[in-house]
């Protein structure tokens, strides 16, 4: 698609929006009556607490999504990426069981291995890395948690990490206090779901606890035994199923019984263990083997805001994780009988949040912080005679160590403008481990500053913008992997990626609109993001991997929201292109314009909630030489949830759904197999 159609596009959708709310907008009396309102339903309205200090979603010069608990519940996730597909500009790629996905955000984020460095994944905190030929990049379970943040683009390396040219995914585990209510000291809650196309079964148990008043406790058990589904035509997709159970164990301290001054720690392992196909990313042959995967999530956290001091507002954490895969029965791969698949981190990080006042109008907050990150990449092989030898060609043994300072400021003028200066230095250095033929390591060090603005017009309309430089520096993978072919031919000359990405939009917030307290939120965003040294699989005589002259990813994405006391609904639209910018050919990676929308009601006398959401995505038709085209489809789900508060069922939560509901055969475009076909889900929980 050229750039003038695609412009006059994105041009076409943001002014529909804005039509979409002139007609039925108010204007905003005070900023209570805001507050008041039903915005506090839409996700929009909500606090974000990965970008810098907390401000709700609509009010970030970013596209960023929080989902909440409720949120969480009501996708009755099979899989982690089950929670994202409904995100703007996010998409799961490659397989669709526990073990096969990867994520793609505004069409970056797939690697050779489903998994890539480009999106930045952390769990309370944690980065997960995992890069495996043929898997997946996280492994976990969804009724772990309680929130998802999404920052999607470049601009959220600043605080996170280097190289998140895509953006940065959030997951935050949850807490005691988020079962214990008023004076409770002990709280059980149990849950349990069923799914029939899979013949799923998932059940969970949680135990929070207060043994003093100073002291949470948490512990979850999960368990899950899905199938494979069948697609639309009835077809069975395999790989689709997944069996596995997980625990989270949590703890807060409160220090003299302060909130503001803690100390924590939390503990979570997933674990699965069957026979699955080989290539679990793009189902590729039917070649079975034996996988069990041990994944471990350790943090030890410290948190004081010195009796509320604006110099000192001190967080700390240190953490260890362990994404472990061991292979057996590897029967199509002669001579081998066991081989394992690990990344082994450490990290810690120290930041310190400041803030300032300067007359009445000025405010501000200053963020410091380092980072230090170090994680060691193992494949030992057994052969058939007992012989361990060290990682193969294509998945080579090595160090990784990663260190970096950071500063960001927020000044606040007036609650109108908004001014976010940043800046990054990182430096990494590469090990070569057992088995590659080399002794020096290799060491990049690297800058990304960036500077985003928000200006409130006025109490309706706000316009922001950024522009940000960041650098992705490459991976162990890609510069100590080679092929037979290419047997000593590394690529240790890669430059790192660079990435310059500018972002701008409006937001529009109106109350009081179609009813008294309705509230409607809409955030457009459009950006283009210039790649250039992009890092990508060589030709069968160079290196494995190369770099490749300038791509182009550009968007625009539409989040528009309305909450009233019964009625809700929600929308969100992504166009997404991209482009070699050397031979002008479209990038294999993108996904298809992409429309969801949910309407839902609320019957408040008898706390019963139902809705629709539906799935609409386009042909997509641009794609490189390899690549395959979709078709576009439409799907429809029905949902509702009751949870009575009196009598014998009080406490009680139920949760029913029917995804594609007209049994549609269909596939996502960045999916390697068909989507799964009419789907009843039904779930039961209760606190005590």
């Amino acid at each position: 698609m050229g750039r003038s159609m695609w412009w006059s596009r994105a041009a076409l959708l943001a002014g529909a929006s804005c039509l979409l709310t002139a007609g039925t907008a108010q204007a905003q009396e005070t900023e209570a009556k805001r507050a008041d309102s039903a915005a506090a339903q839409l996700s929009l309205g909500r606090i974000v607490v990965s970008a810098g200090a907390e401000k709700v979603a609509i009010d970030t010069p970013q596209a960023v999504t929080a989902l909440d608990q409720e949120d969480i519940d009501q996708t009755q996730a099979t899989t982690m990426g089950d929670l994202l597909e409904a995100i703007p500009g996010v998409s799961v790629v490659g397989g669709v069981s526990a073990l096969g996905q990867g994520f793609n955000i505004r069409g970056m984020g797939t690697g050779i291995a489903d998994s890539d460095s480009r999106i930045l994944t952390q769990i309370d905190g944690v980065t997960k890395f995992y890069e495996q030929y043929r898997m997946g990049a996280l492994f976990s379970e969804p009724e772990l948690y309680k929130r998802v943040e999404v920052l999607r683009g470049p601009a959220s390396s600043t605080l996170y990490g280097a190289g998140a040219l895509a953006g940065v995914v959030n997951f935050t585990t949850k807490d005691a206090s988020d079962f214990l209510k008023g004076d409770d000291r002990f709280a059980v809650r149990l849950k349990g779901g069923y799914e029939s196309n899979s013949e799923g079964l998932a059940g969970s148990v949680i135990v929070a606890g207060k043994p003093a008043e100073n002291l949470d406790l948490l512990g979850v058990y999960t368990a899950r035994d899905a199938g494979n589904y069948t697609s639309g035509d009835g077809t069975e997709v395999d790989p689709s199923g997944v069996k596995s159970t997980s625990y989270l164990l949590k703890g807060r301290y409160y220090v003299g019984g302060d909130k503001k001054h803690s100390i924590w720690a939390s503990y979570q392992n997933w674990r699965s263990d069957s026979t699955q196909m080989y290539d679990q990313a793009e189902a590729f042959g039917a070649t079975p083997v034996r996988r069990k995967v041990d994944d471990i999530t350790a943090v030890v956290g410290y948190e004081n805001d010195f009796n509320g001091s604006k110099i000192f507002n001190l967080e700390a954490q240190g953490s260890y994780a362990n994404s472990k895969v061991e292979q057996r029965e590897t029967t199509f791969l002669p001579g081998l009988t066991y081989s394992e698949f690990s990344y082994e981190t450490w990290q810690a990080r120290i930041q310190n949040t400041s803030r300032f006042n300067w007359g009445d109008d000025w405010a501000g907050f200053l963020f410091v912080g380092v980072q230090a990150y170090t994680q060691e990449r193992r494949n030992p092989r057994v052969n058939a005679a007992g012989v361990t030898n060290p990682g193969a060609a294509t998945h080579p043994e090595g160090d990784m160590d990663k260190y970096g300072v950071y500063a960001q400021a927020e000044l606040i003028w007036s609650d109108k403008l908004t001014i976010i200066p940043g800046v990054r230095v990182d430096k990494t250095k590469l090990k070569p481990g057992a088995g590659v033929p080399l002794t020096e390591a290799v060491e990049d060090t690297a800058a990304s500053p960036k500077l985003a603005v928000l200006y409130a017009i006025n109490d309706n309309l706000s316009v922001f913008g950024s522009v940000a430089h960041t650098v992705r520096m490459p991976v162990l993978d890609e510069v100590f992997s080679r092929t037979s072919a290419t047997a000593s031919n590394f690529s240790l000359n890669l430059k790192p990626e660079e990435s310059d990405n500018f972002e701008g939009g409006i937001t529009l917030s109106f109350d009081d609109v179609i009813a008294q307290g309705g509230a409607v939120r809409v955030k457009v965003t459009a950006f283009r993001n210039d790649v250039s040294n992009l890092i990508t699989r060589g030709t069968a005589n160079s290196p494995y991997f190369v770099n490749i002259g300038e791509s182009r990813f550009e968007g625009v994405e539409i989040e528009a929201e309305y909450a009233a006391r019964n009625l809700f609904a929600r929308a969100g639209l992504s166009v997404i292109d991209g482009e070699n910018r050397i031979t002008g050919l479209p990038l294999n990676t993108i996904p298809a314009d992409e429309l969801d929308v949910t309407i839902g009601y609320r019957f408040t006398d008898l706390n019963l909630q139902a809705g629709w959401r539906g799935e609409f995505a386009a042909d997509q038709e641009d794609i490189g030489p390899g690549g395959r085209r979709t078709g576009g489809y439409g799907v429809h789900n029905l949902f509702l949830t009751w949870t009575p508060d009196d009598g014998a069922l009080s406490g009680l939560e139920v949760r029913a759904a029917v995804d594609n509901l007209f049994d549609r055969q269909f596939r996502r475009h960045l999916s390697s197999l068909d989507a799964e076909g009419r789907t009843f889900k039904l779930t039961l929980a209760r606190t005590f």
